[in-house]
């Protein structure tokens, strides 16, 4: 506890004090360069930003006149202009002199009103978004609202890393770091420090760099790493020095002597503290650095037994009451008081902390009761809410559980019914084609029967009687012309019994087969049958029983031709494409199709023979005549 209390000034004004003090010879040249464009009616823009620039240079040296040309910025709006850089710029100035009277609510409003408005800029300003979120940050941190604080360095840091301005990103996280630090989150803090370094390395910042190494001397520290804490420390004052900062210097040098005073090193603390004696008066008497200085040169004489000197301090430099506890403050007086033997004072001294602690402590209790009440209240609400959504969510699961079955039950249901009717459609088209192919099987039996019949038959007994007659008709005329007569009628039965007998493929293809078959036909009938087969193909390729059925098929078609349609002209073409059989053919008959397929087999035997192989047909009547396509699969 003693350790944190030593520290706990260091880190409440590093954060406000990252740039260098403005020299006179800066501020006068802005003076001047406003009083020349002050002479000049069309210098609106150079005028807002020499007001921005000059009352920033005022913001540590002179808060009255930072506010002052601020306003003189501000007057040259006749109303808010949120659109324009400059005033956003002199908005975000206007927030740093609040934020520095101590006005955080005021300030931290502002701030977010520029926040708001930064990102509507024409040519938007990723850099000044950073700035002010980073703003915004610090505000929330010096209210106490760490959850706030912690979102808007996240939201600073992502702007930074936009602009890759190292230096920003930098500052960035070593005000996030600050933050952890004063919540006591050290490990974090440290990883912040460092992440702050780095960066300030990569941006060549040696004062961003010396102010990480600060923090991360100050994490060490209060993680009971003297060494490391100090010699970081050390090197920060050293390097500090080089560079003629001693601003920069002082505010390690107070981290440092809070060290060895925690690692009892007292010869080290008496080196350091006169060091830092020497350093006092070369930075502003009263700034934040100096006056955390005096308190820990206070607690160090105290500790070292110079009870004296310790008082003087504390005595003289009333301001140091803004750096220490008002306990604190007062029971390193009693503490100095009884050092010196003045019981009296020191009894008094410590009565002020105890009175005050007392107050707070009973404030605190109050408050805790109060809490506790409210959060007993609360908390039986929350009971009950929570007793109900509990029961809500087991209605609800309970319906959706039921949802679920029926569903499943009912689709299931649905899958078995669709199943049974494609095993039905299956089996009825099964079912079909068995018998298709019986009919066929049928019509091919008794096709053999009767070409066998004839064959064996009709036309042995003709061809008997015709040798009879050769023997025992005396009149040659009459003899000639009834054998004549059987020889036709031998003739045509026994073309009959050809036509009947299956096609043998062994010796040839279905186009020779059908070249052959169409020649005759033309011979026997007298009807012009032109066929052309597509060249280049290999008809050897097409499966047996597909060229088996076709060859009946088209034996089918030409005899209901023939027979019925009174044509004089017959086309067919025959052609393979990859895995088809097509046949187009095309008459000149007056015959319909259809007119025969309630009467015969014609159509009928035509559809079951496709059918067996795959295949389909379709039949089309025009102006010249009839045409028929055949389309089957040859796989």
């Amino acid at each position: 506890m003693k350790k944190h209390i030593l520290l706990l000034g260091i880190f409440l004004s590093l954060t406000v004090f990252l740039s260098v003090q403005a020299g006179n010879t800066v501020i006068d040249s802005l003076k001047q360069e406003i009083r020349q464009a002050e002479r000049e009616p069309s210098s609106k823009e150079k005028l807002i930003e020499l007001y921005q620039f000059l009352g920033a240079e005022y913001e540590t040296l002179d808060h009255d006149s930072s506010y002052h040309y601020i306003q003189k910025g501000l007057s040259l709006y006749p109303r808010p202009a949120f659109e324009e850089e400059g005033y956003l710029q002199l908005l975000n100035s206007l927030a740093n002199y609040l934020f520095m009277e101590g006005k955080l609510e005021q300030a931290k409003e502002t701030f977010k009103t520029v926040a708001a408005h930064a990102p509507k800029l024409k040519e938007r300003r990723y850099d000044l978004e950073g700035v002010v979120e980073s703003s915004i940050a610090v505000c929330y941190r010096k209210l106490g609202m760490f959850d706030s604080a912690v979102y808007h360095y996240n939201r600073a840091l992502d702007f930074c890393k936009k602009t890759e301005k190292y230096e920003d990103i930098a500052s960035t996280y070593y005000n996030i770091g600050v933050l952890y630090h004063l919540n006591k989150r050290y490990e974090e803090a440290l990883e912040q420090g460092k992440l702050a370094a780095d960066y300030a390395r990569k941006a060549k910042d040696t004062l961003m760099e010396l102010y990480a190494n600060t923090l991360i001397g100050g994490c060490y520290c209060n993680m009971g790493k003297y060494a490391e804490a100090s010699q970081i420390l050390k090197r920060n004052v050293q390097k500090a020095l080089e560079i003629e900062y001693p601003l920069l210097a002082m505010s390690s040098l107070s981290p440092l002597l809070s060290t060895y005073q925690l690692w009892n090193k007292k010869d080290s603390v008496r080196i350091f503290l006169k060091k830092g004696e020497e350093l006092i008066h070369q930075i502003p008497e009263n700034s934040p650095t100096a006056l955390e200085f005096y308190g820990t040169q206070a607690s160090l004489y105290n500790w070292i037994g110079e009870f004296q000197k310790s008082l003087d301090i504390l005595t003289n430099k009333s301001l140091i009451q803004t750096q220490l506890p008002y306990d604190k403050y007062h029971i390193l007086m009693a503490r100095n008081y009884e050092g010196l033997g003045n019981y009296q004072k020191a009894f008094h001294c410590m009565q002020e902390a105890c009175i005050y602690k007392d107050s707070i402590f009973d404030g605190k209790i109050k408050n805790e009761l109060s809490e506790l009440n409210e959060k007993l209240r609360n908390s039986d609400k929350e009971l009950k809410i929570a007793l109900l959504e509990r029961n809500q969510a087991q209605e609800k699961e309970t319906r959706l559980r039921h949802t679920v079955y029926y569903l499943t039950v009912i689709g299931l249901l649905l899958i078995a019914i669709s199943i049974l009717l494609h095993k039905r459609k299956v089996q009825k088209k099964e079912t079909e084609l068995i018998a298709a192919r019986q009919y066929i099987e049928g019509l091919e039996n008794e096709r053999k029967r009767l070409a066998k019949d004839l064959h064996d038959g009709v036309c042995n007994d003709l061809l008997g009687a015709i040798l009879q007659i050769q023997q025992h008709i005396s009149s040659e005329e009459q003899k000639t012309t009834t054998i004549q007569t059987l020889e036709e009628i031998r003739n045509g039965v026994r073309a009959i019994s050809h036509e009947l007998m299956p096609p043998n493929f062994q010796f040839t293809d279905l186009n020779e087969m059908l070249a052959d078959y169409f020649a005759k036909m033309q011979e026997v009938s007298g009807v012009n049958i032109s066929y052309a087969p597509h060249a280049h193909t290999d008809w050897t390729t097409i499966p047996e029983h597909i060229g088996y059925e076709i060859y009946r098929i088209m034996q089918e078609t030409i005899g209901n031709i023939l027979k019925h349609a009174q044509a004089k002209q017959i086309h067919i073409q025959l052609k393979k494409e990859d895995t088809q059989l097509v046949i187009h053919l095309h008459y000149d008959g007056d015959w319909n199709p259809h007119a025969d397929s309630s009467k015969g087999i014609g159509l009928r035997t035509i559809n079951d023979r496709l059918k067996t192989i795959g295949g389909n047909y379709k039949i089309e009547k025009d102006d010249t005549g009839v045409n028929i396509h055949i389309h089957t699969f040859l796989h």
